[in-house]
């Protein structure tokens, strides 16, 4: 079934509809003379021939959440009742400024859906999800609100089963240092659902209460190619732009963008350098700006740039 962005593999089920010789025969099965109309019968019947057809890529398998459907508890099964909620409400990417932190989140997925990687066809399953609603951000009015938010969603009946499958938080580190932890020590002890008392303990577990990210670099402002900016924001002075020339990958990680670098104020840099995520500029360049920092994840089995470890989180809640 791909109703969104989900597949199903009814092999484990395909000979309730289907016999040896792979005919179909559930047409004459009492349940579906009982409970079907004509119209659902026909219309059932060519549903479980588009999923045979559908092809369950190495990469669907890999970087989307795989599920079994089930009432076992102890195997981790999904109850169908949950199941129904996994596919028919919107996932949920709770940011610190829902319009401002959602371009960049639109910026990085569409340039990374039309480039060519080598994880594009994930991507176009996050694209699409975006452009039809599936996915949204969620904002939460001020930099300490973000655990209220979640946990309100945690409780609410449409995600108390499944937020697991549903949610994700990404927020600023706010690190003004290379060797700094991130600030917000309280939020990533909330989504760990433990006290952290080391550098390992802040980064994202799967047993986690939901998937969330730092950013590693001080902000979004941060990830912006300079090229990027040096075309959108006219302000800058021949002064100003060779001083950020001056500075290294890993200096520019955690600069704080002001007037006196850049000519522009608070107010205008956090309406202005999301927006530039739109811009039109190829996913390389993005590459690029993070190409000092990479990680490595068991799903890829490579090291991959945090842009993509973000969009590799994304696709698990889909």
């Amino acid at each position: 079934m791909k109703p969104n962005n989900h597949f199903l593999d009814f092999k484990s089920i395909k000979s309730v509809f289907y016999n040896k010789n792979n005919e179909y025969t559930f047409e004459g099965h009492p349940i579906c003379k009982k409970y079907f109309s004509a119209i659902e019968r026909a219309n059932f019947k060519e549903f479980l021939s588009k999923i045979s057809r559908i092809n369950i890529t190495l990469l669907h398998k890999q970087h989307l959440t795989t599920i079994v459907v089930g009432i076992d508890k102890s195997k981790e099964e999904v109850h169908p009742r949950s199941l129904h909620n996994i596919i028919t409400e919107r996932s949920m990417i709770i940011v610190e400024n829902g319009i401002n932190d959602w371009k960049f989140i639109q910026g990085i997925v569409q340039k990374y859906s039309s480039g060519r990687t080598k994880r594009q066809t994930i991507y176009q399953l996050i694209d699409k999800a975006i452009k039809s609603e599936a996915l949204e951000s969620e904002h939460c009015g001020g930099i300490g609100d973000m655990e209220k938010i979640a946990n309100s969603h945690i409780e609410s009946k449409k995600y108390n089963e499944v937020f697991r499958y549903k949610l994700m938080a990404i927020f600023d580190s706010d690190k003004e240092n290379p060797g700094d932890l991130p600030k917000h020590k309280k939020r990533i002890e909330y989504f760990k659902g433990r006290q952290i008392n080391c550098e390992n303990d802040y980064a994202y577990e799967h047993d986690d209460l939901i998937i969330w990210h730092v950013l590693h670099k001080r902000k979004i402002e941060n990830y912006v190619p300079l090229n990027v900016l040096f075309s959108e924001i006219k302000s800058i002075t021949p002064i100003q732009k060779n001083a950020l020339l001056s500075k290294t990958a890993e200096e520019l990680d955690f600069i704080e963008y002001d007037q006196s670098n850049i000519g522009k104020g608070k107010a205008s840099i956090k309406e202005k350098f999301p927006q530039m995520f739109l811009a039109s500029f190829p996913h390389h360049e993005l590459e690029k700006r993070c190409e000092h920092h990479k990680f490595f994840t068991d799903e890829a089995g490579e090291c991959i740039s945090e842009i993509e470890q973000i969009l590799l989180k994304i696709a698990k809640i889909l």
